[in-house]
């Protein structure tokens, strides 16, 4: 399993431009954002300094902002696109350029499709810590410019909590991505074509969040508000649940959707969460260990 997540993760890299552009485009956007909004504000405006002054940022905040946007509803949906294109271009590439003929003699399929989903994991999460650690370094030096602290201090914090809280952000991220990837490499076995992986991808994404939609304007139709808790079954409700009971310490109520009722406590929507990513894994593994490679 080592050797094939050591490879697994110098053939990612090795697709620079893609990796670039769709991974590492998380941090340096952030960088650029930091720069236009936080740094150069401070350094020219009065008013800006004048307004950081009168609300300085907290650290606290910041270090959560990332993670916070990508587990949000709808946000995160959109948010996670860059990352759909990549993991659309790592599955389907694969079949593109024929690689897996090479590849697949050598090691189980099992362990391959695995390694493939754990390392693509791991690189998003290490994009959006990168990410999170600007926002914050960026916050820090906007204090330093107006001399205000980059509260709040240590001895005002719950460090335990806070950390439950920041890890378990981190957590639904990881598991969002990875059913994210899931459904990428489901479309790129049947298709097996980037552009179509790419599309398809992406499609189904806002299919998932249109379809909440409509089943709002279903259920207005039929005069039976009700029907709109059937979301509670889906990875995007679930994902804003949990983010919703770590950050404001209640449950989501889908955007107050108008006769949503059926708010989740947060271990039923964990649950939900890795039935999900248990579910997908499995299907994608089990039809790739039984799928003819050569045609």
């Amino acid at each position: 399993m080592r050797d094939a997540l050591a490879a697994e993760w110098r053939k990612l890299l090795g697709h620079t431009k893609a990796v670039a552009f769709l991974v590492w485009i998380y941090p340096i956007g952030a960088l650029i954002l930091v720069l236009l909004i936080n740094i150069l504000p401070g350094l020219f405006i009065e008013a800006a300094r004048d307004l950081a002054v009168a609300s300085p940022p907290l650290w606290t905040e910041d270090l959560l902002s990332v993670w916070n946007a990508m587990n949000g509803f709808p946000g995160g949906t959109f948010l996670r696109m860059p990352f759909l294109a990549f993991i659309a271009t790592a599955f389907a590439g694969e079949y593109q350029w024929g690689t897996w003929k090479n590849i697949v003699p050598r090691q189980s399929r099992t362990t391959l499709i695995l390694s493939k989903f754990l390392v693509l994991g791991f690189l998003m999460l290490l994009s959006l810590t990168l990410t999170s650690l600007v926002v914050t370094g960026g916050g820090w030096l906007q204090t330093l410019l107006v001399d205000v602290p980059y509260g709040p201090a240590l001895s005002e914090v719950d460090v335990a909590t806070y950390l439950q809280g920041l890890l378990m952000q981190v957590f639904v991220t990881f598991v969002g991505t990875l059913i994210v990837a899931a459904y990428a490499a489901l479309i790129a076995m049947y298709s097996r074509s980037i552009i179509a992986s790419l599309l398809l991808s992406v499609g189904v994404s806002i299919l998932e969040f249109s379809a909440s939609l409509l089943l709002l304007l279903v259920s207005q139709v039929l005069q039976k508000p009700e029907m709109v808790n059937v979301v509670v079954g889906s990875p995007t409700y679930n994902l804003e649940n949990v983010r919703s009971w770590v950050v404001d310490g209640v449950g989501s109520n889908f955007g107050g959707f108008p006769g949503f009722t059926a708010v989740l406590p947060m271990w039923a929507s964990l649950l939900i969460l890795l039935a999900w990513l248990v579910g997908l894994l499995g299907g994608t593994a089990l039809l790739f260990r039984r799928q003819d490679i050569n045609s």
